[in-house]
C-alpha cells in the first residue's frame, strides 16, 4: 500500500475523531505554489487549473480538477470519484457538498502551523466568492489539528524510511570523523557531505552545517572556507537526508585531541555531559500526552542549572515529509512559537531533540538526536552519540 493511501485512509479516521464533516484542499499551479497538505493527498503533485481534494469523515475521496490533470490520478486508485472540468470548477465543487451537507469544513489555513497553512490568499477569496449565498458560507475551518495529527502519527512505511535517512546520516557523519585532518575547512567538509549524499542518489535534506571551533557562528549559515580545523577544536557537524521523501536531521560532535592529551580538557568534557544529560532528561519526558513546552522545561533547566546560557531555540522539532515537519513542536512558550508549544505529544512523532553550549576557546557543543515517541515513552532512531568523539589528528 502506498503512503498516499495509508494517509487519506488516516484522515478519515482524524477526521471523525476531531468531528470535522469534510476536509477540502483547494490549490492551482501547484508547480509554483506548493500546499503542503499534498505530501499526504496525491502521489503526482502536479495540478495546474484551479482544484479541489475532498476527503469525508463518512469516507468520501473526491478529486475535482482541470481535464487534462485527471488521468495520474485516476490511475493512483486512490479516489472514489475523479470529476473534470473546463470552464469553471464551481458547478461541481457546489455539487459535491450538496451531496455531503457537510457542517464544517476544514481549509489549509493556520496562525501557527506552516505545514497547515498552504492555501494561498488568492485561492481563499475564490473559495469564499464561490461560497457566496450558499449553506457553505460560514462553515470554513482551520485544518491545523488534522493535519498537525495527519503529520505527525506516522505509519509504519513512514517510519521505515525516517530510519532508513537516520542511518545514511550516520554513515555521512562516520565519513566525516574518518577523513578529518588538521586544516581542512568547514566548506571542505560540507563538499565532501554534498558528494557522499550524490553517490548514494539521495539528496540532502538541508544544506549541511559545519562548526569548527571557537571562531565558527551557530546556526545556519554557510560553511566557511576560511575557518580550519586546528587541535583542540570542537566540530559540530548537522547533516540530514531525504530517504524516499522522508527526511533524518541529525548532528554529531567531534573533539580534536591537543598534544599531550588523552582525553579532552575538564570544560569539554562538563559541557558534553551536560548536553547529554539534557537530551537524556528531554527523552525521559518525551511521552503521549505531555505538552511541547514541557518537555523543552525540562531539558532547558538542565543547562541554564549548569550555568550555561540557555540556547535560544526550541529543543525539537517533528520530522517526516519534511525535516521541520509542523504540528507539536518541542519549544518554549515564546511569542514566535504560538500554540504549537502547546499540542499534547502523541504517539507515532518523530522528533528531534537538539541543544548546544558554547565552550570558550574550544567551539560550540552541540548534539541532536532523532527520536520516535512510542506508547509510554521515546525510542531513539538514531544510534545516539553516547560519547565525544575524539581525533587524534
Amino acid at each position: 500500500m502506498s503512503v498516499v493511501k495509508q494517509k487519506t485512509d488516516q484522515a478519515v479516521q482524524i477526521l471523525n475523531e476531531l468531528d470535522i464533516d469534510l476536509w477540502l484542499t483547494y490549490v492551482r499551479k501547484t508547480s509554483e505554489v506548493h500546499d503542503p497538505a499534498l505530501y499526504f493527498l496525491l502521489e503526482d503533485r502536479w495540478l495546474t487549473w484551479q482544484s479541489a481534494i475532498i476527503i469525508s469523515k463518512q469516507g468520501h475521496k473526491v478529486v475535482i480538477c482541470g481535464r487534462y490533470d485527471a488521468a495520474n490520478i485516476e490511475a493512483s486508485g486512490i479516489y472514489d470519484r475523479v470529476l473534470t472540468y473546463d470552464q469553471s470548477i464551481k458547478e461541481d465543487l457546489l455539487a459535491v457538498l450538496d451531496e455531503i451537507k457537510p457542517k464544517n469544513i476544514a481549509i489549509n489555513y493556520s496562525f501557527d502551523n506552516i505545514a497547515a497553512d498552504g492555501l494561498t490568499h488568492g485561492m481563499w477569496l475564490r473559495l469564499n466568492k464561490m461560497l457566496e449565498n450558499t449553506d457553505y458560507s460560514d462553515k470554513l475551518i482551520s485544518s491545523e489539528n488534522l493535519l498537525a495529527a495527519l503529520r505527525g502519527r506516522k505509519t509504519e512505511l513512514e517510519l521505515e524510511r525516517i530510519r532508513k535517512a537516520v542511518d545514511f546520516s550516520e554513515l555521512g557523519h562516520k565519513k566525516v570523523s574518518a577523513t578529518a585532518k588538521i586544516g581542512m575547512s568547514e566548506e571542505e567538509i560540507e563538499v565532501m557531505l554534498l558528494e557522499f549524499t550524490k553517490e548514494h542518489n539521495l539528496t540532502v535534506s538541508y544544506p549541511p552545517l559545519v562548526h569548527v571551533g571557537p571562531s565558527t557562528q551557530i546556526g545556519h549559515g554557510k560553511a566557511s572556507p576560511d575557518i580550519k580545523m586546528k587541535k583542540g577544536d570542537l566540530i559540530t557537524v548537522d547533516y540530514g537526508v531525504f530517504y524516499e521523501g522522508y527526511a533524518s536531521d541529525l548532528q554529531r560532535l567531534n573533539y580534536i585531541l591537543q598534544d599531550g592529551e588523552d582525553i579532552p580538557p575538564t570544560e569539554v568534557r562538563r559541557a558534553f555531559e551536560t548536553c547529554f544529560k539534557a537530551i537524556s532528561i528531554g527523552a525521559e519526558m518525551l511521552k503521549p500526552g505531555v505538552l511541547g513546552w514541557e518537555v523543552d522545561y525540562a531539558a532547558r533547566k538542565v543547562i541554564t542549572d549548569a550555568g550555561y546560557k540557555e540556547f535560544m531555540h526550541a529543543l525539537g522539532h517533528q520530522i517526516g515529509r519534511n525535516v521541520h515537519d509542523g504540528g507539536c513542536l518541542l519549544g518554549p512558550k515564546w511569542e514566535k512559537y504560538g500554540q504549537s508549544v502547546m499540542y499534547k505529544v502523541e504517539e507515532g512523532q518523530a522528533f528531534t531533540l537538539e541543544l548546544h553550549v558554547y565552550v570558550e576557546n574550544h567551539g560550540f557543543c552541540s548534539i541532536e538526536e532523532d527520536v520516535v515517541v512510542t506508547k509510554d515513552g521515546c525510542e531513539f532512531l538514531s544510534d545516539r552519540q553516547m560519547e565525544l568523539t575524539l581525533l587524534q589528528l
